[in-house]
Parts: C-alpha cells; sequence; structure tokens
C-alpha cells in the first residue's frame, strides 16, 4: 500500500507556505501509482487553476529523457562506449583528455562561464562552448554544468546528421508514444514560469537562456510533459513495465550504479544517484531548475515525481531548494522501511 505520509505531507505543504503556486505530484509503489494536483498554474497576471494535465517545462531532466536516452541506444547497438574522446566528434574541441563518459558525469572540468553568454546568436553561443577550456577540475570534481550535454547534443548532431531536438523527438519521444512530451508546446496548456527580459511571463517558451538562444540545437533543455507521461516513462526506469521500452532493461539497470572516477561524487550516465540509508543501494535522481524532479528506485520498484512552476513568477525562490532536499531525504527514510 501506498503511504509516504511525511513525504506527501512536506509537498504540499508548499501551497499554503507560498513556496510554489502549484504542484502535480505522483508516487508509485509496485503496481501502484497515487498522484494528486494542489494549487495554481499562475498567480500573475492573473489567477489560474492548475490542471492534471498540465504541461511543464522539464529543464534539466530534458538531459536524462532525451540526451542520455539516445546516447544508450547507441551504446547498446554497439556505436559508442563513452570511451571515445570528444574530439573524435567535435574536432574543433582542442582538448583530447575529455572524454563522452566525462560529458556524462560532469567530470569533464570544462569551465562553464561565457561572457555576454545571453547577448550571443546561436551560432557565436556554440562556438564559445566548443572552445571553453578545460580546468583543473578535470576528473577530480563533479561539477553540474549544461555545458556537458550542450556539446553531447551536438556530437549526436554529428552521428545522425539532424538537430539534436528532432534526435530526440524520433529515437526516444516517439518511440515511447509519449504524446504529451515535446519541444513545441502548446501555449494554453503549458504552465508559465518566469519573466523574459521583456518583462511577459513566459508560457510555452523555454524558460533557460541558452535553450532559448541555441533553439534545436540545444541537448540540455527545452522538453516539455506531463505527469501522465513521466509516470510511464518512470515504469520503464523502474522494471514494472518491460517488453516496450527503447533500452532493454539490462541497459537500464546499469544506471542504477555509478560511473564516476572513484573519489568523486557518484553520477550514473545523465543521472546523480541517491543511497537509500539501510542498505546504501542507488537510486537514480534528477532535478529541473524550473521546479521538477524525479527519484526512482528499482530495487524496491517505487519512486517520486514532483513537477512545479517554482520560478513562477520570479526565479528567485531559494526557499524551495532546501524544501526539496527535505522532501527527497523524508522520500527516501520512508521508501527504506
Amino acid at each position: 500500500m501506498i503511504d509516504y505520509y511525511k513525504t506527501r505531507n512536506l509537498i504540499e505543504q508548499m501551497i499554503p507556505h507560498k513556496i510554489v503556486p502549484g504542484v502535480n505530484y505522483a508516487f508509485i509503489k509496485g503496481e501502484q501509482v497515487n498522484t494528486a494536483t494542489l494549487g495554481f498554474a499562475s498567480i500573475y497576471p492573473q489567477l489560474t487553476q492548475l490542471s492534471p494535465f498540465g504541461l511543464y517545462d522539464l529543464a534539466s531532466l530534458t538531459k536524462v529523457i532525451g540526451t542520455t536516452n539516445v546516447f544508450l541506444k547507441l551504446y547498446e547497438e554497439g556505436r559508442i562506449n563513452f570511451s571515445e574522446p570528444l574530439k573524435n566528434f567535435l574536432p574543433e574541441f582542442k582538448d583530447e583528455r575529455v572524454r563522452l563518459s566525462h560529458l556524462l558525469t560532469h567530470t569533464s572540468g570544462i569551465k562553464g562561464w561565457i561572457e555576454n553568454r545571453d547577448q550571443l546568436s546561436a551560432p557565436e553561443l556554440l562556438k564559445a562552448i566548443v572552445n571553453l577550456p578545460v580546468t583543473d577540475e578535470f576528473e577530480t570534481k563533479m561539477r553540474y554544468a549544461d555545458t556537458n550535454f550542450i556539446l553531447l547534443g551536438l556530437v549526436l548532431e554529428r552521428i545522425y546528421h539532424e538537430d539534436v531536438q528532432t534526435i530526440i523527438t524520433n529515437e526516444v519521444i516517439k518511440p515511447l508514444g509519449l504524446e504529451n512530451t515535446t519541444f513545441t508546446p502548446p501555449s494554453p496548456q503549458s504552465i508559465p514560469t518566469a519573466f523574459n527580459e521583456k518583462g511577459e511571463v513566459l508560457q510555452g517558451i523555454v524558460h533557460d537562456p541558452k535553450a532559448r538562444i541555441l533553439g534545436k540545437d540545444c541537448g540540455s533543455a527545452g522538453l516539455f510533459s506531463t505527469l501522465d507521461d513521466l509516470l510511464e516513462l518512470a515504469k520503464y526506469y523502474l522494471g514494472i513495465k518491460k517488453d516496450e521500452f527503447i533500452l532493454k532493461q539490462d541497459t537500464v539497470a546499469q544506471l542504477f550504479d555509478s560511473k564516476s572516477v572513484a573519489g568523486v561524487h557518484p553520477r550514473s550516465w545523465g543521472w546523480d544517484l541517491r543511497f537509500d540509508p539501510k542498505d546504501n543501494h542507488p537510486l537514480i535522481y534528477h532535478t529541473g531548475f524550473t521546479g521538477t524532479f524525479m527519484l526512482l528506485d528499482r530495487q524496491k520498484k517505487s519512486g517520486m515525481i514532483v513537477l512545479t512552476n517554482r520560478i513562477h513568477p520570479t526565479g528567485k525562490n531559494e526557499v524551495f531548494l532546501s524544501m526539496r532536499e527535505k522532501i527527497v531525504q523524508s522520500f527516501l527514510a520512508e521508501n527504506s522501511k
């Protein structure tokens, strides 16, 4: 029976405490699923009710749902093994040490700061990213950065000879029948996020500035989806649904293990890892800047999906980050019983 009462209470407290306008969330435990919708889709310029079917800007969940899954398909087909140097695909990238595995685990050490980034055109931004230097953090520190997955998106473009968002659509979204997962969401069904530079609330337009500049060439953000679609996807990761996934379950099982260099913060391919407080078995975890996150336990066939627009109407919402960690810790504790 699904319970997670303390965790549910923490999630739902975010509404009256005005940490987020609204939330769609789900708990999975074997064949059981419990979902809920609370609060509002927007509070500015007017108050609108939140729908269970609202389309959320997934932000960095794009990395694992989209880009990582395409790489895993290539891995499964024997076309790559992640040990290949980035330079093999992007000759203009100078450092021969950086391999695909470093990008997938955010251990590349590539410097992330670009001067006047948001004022650059797409070609200028891509050129700047490809020419970023590798720091002394290479292989010694996990530093999460969109840059790694923008570069991975460019690698996919060199392999498939298409833009990365078309690749993700054709290789992941369409085969899985995720009808409400898209890079081009209808505005009325989309949950508003923050203001853009013109003072307009973004709705159906990706929040991440780099993704807005790069458009179809961005492999780090841009996907929109619903709770229902993410639930279907989660069931494949958990091994509850097996036969129709784009990957073999043996490949999926490998995600629940650290791929980082020893002594560095453990991450899998694309995914972060959290660990059960009792026996230390790993769970896969990922967040999105907009207020989305997923935590999945394949061993116990359980999980949690939380979708919020925590940056509406403003992106300055540090309280959410501490509450998110409380929610994650609560889930780990209740899930381990």
